[in-house]
């Protein structure tokens, strides 16, 4: 009687698992980058239909009610406004069909949806790890704003004349709103910046709403020569500075 003979399966050698392992940590390095931009990508994405909805609702308020001018200073953004003086989310709530931020107790974080946080936000202020919307109620800054008050302290005598008619004679090259914080950037520096920026600007890229065509886009920094010139008009057109 004759017996069978069992064939063998051929195993893999120590050095052909070592090759095999070695290519594979190879292609994944190649990968985890491209997939990082490709989430990156998804999140600045998100956060510029955030600001256009934003953006859309700030144009519609000015359409209606404030005669071409940009919003008033208002701060903080969501808690101590009045009749005379509304907070922007008293604005917001009129022109924007979404949830508006809330706090559900005066120490607790604000509970925030789109389009007012943006998804890269999870970064805090200063020393505090929470993210921006959580500590402010959203994940923006309204650079329009800031600049008003900083109209008060040189006693320019209209500051939401004068910024109003600045952010007018720049046209659309003039941002008002903006991501809070650079979210962006520290991801986008790992790819590499646009073939179009110089290196000071690719050092602060952040998301923001023009003035004018009130597109959202990513904001270079604004250069000390278009700063001066900023106050200059906005100087001219707010009626100078009183005593």
């Amino acid at each position: 009687m004759l017996v069978g003979t069992q064939k063998t399966r051929p195993a893999f050698t120590l050095i052909e698992l070592l090759v095999v392992i070695s290519v594979v940590a190879l292609l994944l390095g190649l990968l985890m980058p491209a997939l990082g931009r490709a989430r990156e990508s998804g999140r600045r994405v998100r956060c510029l239909n955030n600001l256009r909805s934003l953006g859309l609702g700030l144009q519609m308020y000015m359409d209606t009610e404030s005669k071409g001018l940009l919003l008033p200073k208002v701060r903080p953004i969501n808690e101590g406004g009045n009749e005379n003086d509304p907070t922007l989310l008293d604005v917001m709530s009129k022109y924007i069909d979404a949830p508006m931020p809330f706090r559900p107790a005066p120490d607790e974080d604000w509970v925030v949806s789109d389009p007012f946080r943006c998804p890269s936000d999870v970064g805090g202020i200063g020393d505090d790890p929470r993210p921006t919307w959580a500590q402010l109620g959203w994940s923006y800054d309204y650079l329009a704003g800031n600049a008003m008050v900083a109209a008060e302290l040189i006693s320019v005598r209209n500051p939401q004349f004068g910024v109003s008619k600045a952010y007018e004679k720049g046209g659309n090259r003039y941002y008002f709103v903006i991501d809070y914080k650079d979210w962006h950037n520290p991801r986008w520096k790992q790819i590499g910046r646009d073939d179009d920026e110089t290196p000071d600007e690719a050092k602060w890229d952040r998301n923001g709403i023009y003035y004018g065509d009130y597109r959202a886009d990513k904001v270079p920094f604004a250069s000390d020569e278009a700063n001066a010139m900023f106050v200059q008009d906005l100087i001219q057109f707010g009626g100078g500075m009183g005593r």
